[in-house]
C-alpha cells in the first residue's frame, strides 16, 4: 500500500475531480479565462496536482472517512502532522516543505474563501530544518561553469576520436549545454525543448534565441544573443556533431539523445549532474547555474542587479533578491577579512 504514495488523477472522488478542472483547466471561451489557475504552466499544474493528489493517498488510506468531507474540512495541523510522518524515510525536509508548498497553493485555488496560511508557515519550518548543502556548492560561479563546458567541447573534439563517435557526440554536447546555461541560463523545461530553426535562431554567423511567450514559464517572450565564441561552437555542433548523431535528422529538437529522438529533460538533468561531478569533484544540477548567474551578477554589477530578474525570468525582483542578498554578504565578508588582516600587519 504504502509504495503507492500518491492517488492518480483517475482515482480522485468525483467532487474534487470537477473541483479541479473548474480551478485548473481553461475553457473553450476565448473571453473566458477559465478557472483562477487556468494561467499557470502544465509543469505547474502537475506539480500541484501531484501533491494534492499525494494528499488524498494519505487520507485515503489513513483517514478514509475525510474523503466524505469537502476538501476543506480535511485537513488541520494535526492532519498534516500525520501526512508529514507518513512519507518515506527518504523524503528529505527540503521535498516535504516543496510538497507543502504546493498543498497549499493548489488549495489556495480551490477553495479561495478558506485561509490556510498556516501549511505555508509549517512548509517553511521544515525546510528550515533541512541540512545546508556545502559551501562548495555556493560557491560555484557561472565563469567556472563555462569554462568547464569549453574543455568539455575541445578536450572531445582533440581525444582522436571522429564524429561518429558517442563518446565524442555526447562529450560536446553536453559541454555546449554547460556553457550555454552558463551564459543563458534556462529553465530545465525550456532548456529541453529549444529546437533549431524555432528558437535557436541563426543570422549571419551568430546564433540567438528566441523563445515564444507560450514556452516560456512566465508567458512573455524570451530573446537572448549568444556569443561570437558560443556561435562558433553551436556551427561545430550542428554541422559535424549532432548531423552524425544516429536518429537527429527525424527531429530538429537542439539535443540529440542516444536512442535516436530529442533528449528529455531528465537526461539532461543526469548528464550535466555527471559531468560537473567529474569536473568539479561534486554535482551541480541545473537550478543552480540560474543561483550562480545571479550571484555573479550581483558581485560584478550590484547598481544593475534588477537586470538579473529579466535574465532569470522571474516575474519579480523579490524571487531574484535573495541571491543578491547573498552575493553582497559574501562581498562584505571578503571586505571584512582583508581589513582584519591589515590591521594584523
Amino acid at each position: 500500500m504504502r509504495a503507492k504514495l500518491y492517488l492518480p488523477y483517475t482515482e480522485w472522488p468525483r467532487a474534487d475531480e470537477a473541483l479541479w478542472k473548474k480551478a485548473f483547466e481553461p475553457t473553450v471561451d476565448l473571453f473566458d479565462g477559465g478557472g483562477p489557475g487556468a494561467h499557470l504552466s502544465e509543469r505547474t499544474v502537475q506539480q500541484l496536482e501531484y501533491a494534492y493528489g499525494k494528499f488524498l493517498y494519505f487520507i485515503s488510506v489513513e483517514h478514509d472517512d475525510l474523503l466524505k468531507q469537502p476538501p476543506a474540512r480535511r485537513l488541520n495541523p494535526k492532519v498534516i502532522g500525520e501526512f508529514v510522518n507518513f512519507q518515506p524515510g527518504t523524503c528529505g525536509a527540503v521535498t516535504l516543505s516543496n510538497y507543502l508548498g504546493h498543498l497549499w497553493i493548489a488549495l489556495r485555488y480551490l477553495c479561495p474563501k478558506d485561509d490556510f496560511h498556516w501549511l505555508s508557515v509549517i512548509g517553511r519550518r521544515i525546510k528550515s530544518q533541512a541540512k545546508p548543502k556545502p559551501e562548495k556548492h555556493h560557491l560555484v560561479t557561472s565563469e567556472t561553469l563555462y569554462k568547464l563546458g569549453i574543455r568539455l567541447m575541445d578536450d572531445a573534439l582533440a581525444c582522436g576520436k571522429p564524429p561518429t563517435s558517442w563518446r565524442v557526440q555526447s562529450a560536446f554536447r553536453d559541454g555546449l549545454i554547460i556553457a550555454l546555461l552558463a551564459l543563458i541560463p534556462l529553465r530545465r523545461r525550456t532548456l529541453s525543448a529549444l529546437r533549431i530553426g524555432k528558437h535557436l535562431i541563426k543570422s549571419g554567423d551568430q546564433w540567438s534565441l528566441d523563445i515564444p511567450a507560450g514556452d516560456a514559464k512566465s508567458k512573455r517572450p524570451l530573446g537572448y544573443p549568444i556569443s561570437q565564441e558560443l556561435s562558433q561552437r553551436i556551427n561545430v555542433y550542428v554541422n559535424q556533431i549532432r548531423s552524425q548523431t544516429a536518429g537527429a535528422s527525424t527531429h530538429d529538437y537542439l539535443w540529440a539523445g542516444c536512442r535516436g529522438g530529442p533528449m528529455r529533460a531528465p537526461g539532461i538533468y543526469g548528464a550535466v549532474r555527471r559531468r560537473t561531478r567529474k569536473g568539479l569533484g561534486f554535482p551541480i544540477n541545473l537550478h543552480r547555474f540560474r543561483r550562480a548567474a545571479a550571484t555573479l551578477w550581483a558581485v560584478q554589477d550590484p547598481t544593475n542587479v534588477r537586470g538579473s530578474k529579466d535574465l532569470l525570468d522571474h516575474a519579480s525582483f523579490d524571487t531574484t533578491e535573495k541571491y543578491y542578498i547573498m552575493a553582497q554578504s559574501r562581498v562584505a565578508g571578503r571586505v571584512l577579512a582583508q581589513a582584519i588582516d591589515s590591521v594584523g600587519k
